[in-house]
């Protein structure tokens, strides 16, 4: 099953006497959403369809067989948390994510300097990405590293938008099979310049597609 989350979290951290009124607060927020691929599934009026497209249609919305055991599921995880110790959480993160394959997409820590001889409170936003099946040992990490004060998550099944880019990929796959056949036996030149034409337009939308796909692919694979 293909799952790809995304999380945030936050930490916020006091200095070891808890009896100082001026005690720094360090703040850690680690931001690990994701943007994630939009598509909608939005079939023509069954009037206006072919047999052949009404037929894919069906087969796509009942999400039958082979697609409901191969979902694609992308999920985010946002955590907000704090902490005694930023300078540390602040580099086990990252380490511990890689050390699980993943990476540190974006980074932003502010908070160092000083305002009437007193620190500023410091915090920090990361994005990080994490393959989709370690996930759950990533947050258990977070969670024994620092003290969690807001944990959702949610997840978005996009298996029928991926199901609709196969669809149409492998039609324009067979259109352009057969535009190349028809090229080889085209006997003018405007119907060479035509194939070549409609041809040219396929590949890009086969590039878009394929790109598309990509997208799809990458969340699904990375948390």
């Amino acid at each position: 099953t293909g799952i790809c989350c995304g999380m945030a979290l936050s930490l916020t951290a006091c200095s070891g006497s808890s009896t100082s009124t001026e005690a720094a607060v360090e703040e850690i927020s680690f931001d690990m959403s994701q943007s994630h691929g939009s598509g909608a599934f939005s079939p023509a009026p069954a009037g206006e369809m072919t047999g052949g497209e009404m037929n894919a249609v069906s087969e796509a919305a009942g999400v039958s067989g082979s697609v409901s055991e191969d979902r694609k599921l992308i999920r985010t995880a946002t955590l907000f948390v704090e902490t005694d110790s930023f300078d540390s959480l602040l580099e086990l993160l990252p380490q511990q994510a890689a050390d699980l394959g993943g990476y540190v997409e974006q980074s932003e820590v502010s908070g160092n300097s000083m305002h009437q001889n007193r620190p500023v409170p410091r915090y920090a936003s990361l994005t990080i990405r994490i393959p989709s099946n370690q996930l759950d040992s990533f947050l258990t990490i977070v969670e024994e590293h620092s003290n969690v004060t807001s944990h959702s998550e949610s997840t978005q099944d996009i298996t029928l938008q991926y199901s609709d880019l196969e669809s149409r990929k492998k039609s324009l796959t067979v259109e352009q099979e057969r535009l190349w056949e028809l090229l080889d036996q085209a006997d003018s030149l405007d119907s060479v310049i035509a194939l070549e034409e409609r041809l040219s337009e396929i590949r890009y939308q086969l590039e878009s597609l394929e790109s598309q796909m990509r997208i799809y692919d990458n969340q699904t694979s990375y948390s």
